[in-house]
This record gives structure tokens, C-alpha cells and sequence, in this order.
């Protein structure tokens, strides 16, 4: 009985890990607070487009992150808007968020360090 238990927990501690390594946690460590509001200083809506939908938790998050930092960007909820959904299957995208930054598909869900690299270029 203790084996199987031990199982379980393994198996959920690798699960745990392996989410957090497809989704890491949004960062910035690589910039300061200035060269960030610099930076969202001269985004428009429609330079940064983010693919969503109303379930996905990482997708809050990347919203709270680009909220925060005063970040501006559309989004595109793929649960409310079917055309969303098309756009999105028309990149190849198969996870969210999915943004497009000025070009630039961040296809392994949002990390700060590259949003705002993809915004330096």
C-alpha cells in the first residue's frame, strides 16, 4: 500500500513539473520595470494579438502580466468568437495563449522575456 502511494505522489509531482515546464510562469527578470513601460510606451492594440479562451489559465495570466505592465493588446477569445478559433487553426497554433507579436508567433504559450525581446526588434 505504501508503494502505490509513493506511485501517486511521484506521478503527480512529474505531472506538476511538466506543466510548469510547458507553461513556465511569466517573468521578466532579463529587463527593468523602465525599459518594460518604454516598451509598452509604443505597442498599439493591434501589434500584439492574443488567442484565448475563457477556460485557459495561463491565458489570465498572460492577461494580468500584460495588464500590469500597461501592456496594450487584442484579444481574441476563441469561446466566444468562432472566427477566432479559424484564425487561430489557420496558423498551426495548438495551445494557448498563443500570441502574434508584431509578426512574431509565440507558439509555447507566453514568456515575458520573449514577448519583450519580440517587441525590441
Amino acid at each position: 500500500m505504501g508503494r502505490v502511494i509513493t506511485i501517486i505522489i511521484l506521478i503527480g509531482a512529474f505531472s506538476a513539473a511538466w506543466r510548469h515546464y510547458q507553461h513556465p510562469s511569466p517573468s521578466s527578470d532579463s529587463y527593468s520595470s523602465q525599459q518594460i513601460n518604454q516598451l509598452a510606451s509604443m505597442i498599439k492594440p493591434n501589434e500584439v494579438v492574443m488567442y484565448s479562451t475563457t477556460e485557459c489559465v495561463y491565458c489570465h495570466e498572460a492577461k494580468a502580466w500584460l495588464n500590469q505592465n500597461n501592456v496594450a493588446f487584442t484579444e481574441c477569445n476563441m469561446s466566444i468568437e468562432e472566427r477566432c478559433q479559424q484564425e487561430f487553426n489557420s496558423y498551426g497554433a495548438i495551445g494557448t495563449p498563443f500570441l502574434i507579436v508584431r509578426g512574431h508567433h509565440m507558439k509555447d504559450g507566453f514568456d515575458s522575456d520573449e514577448f519583450l525581446q519580440a517587441l525590441s526588434v
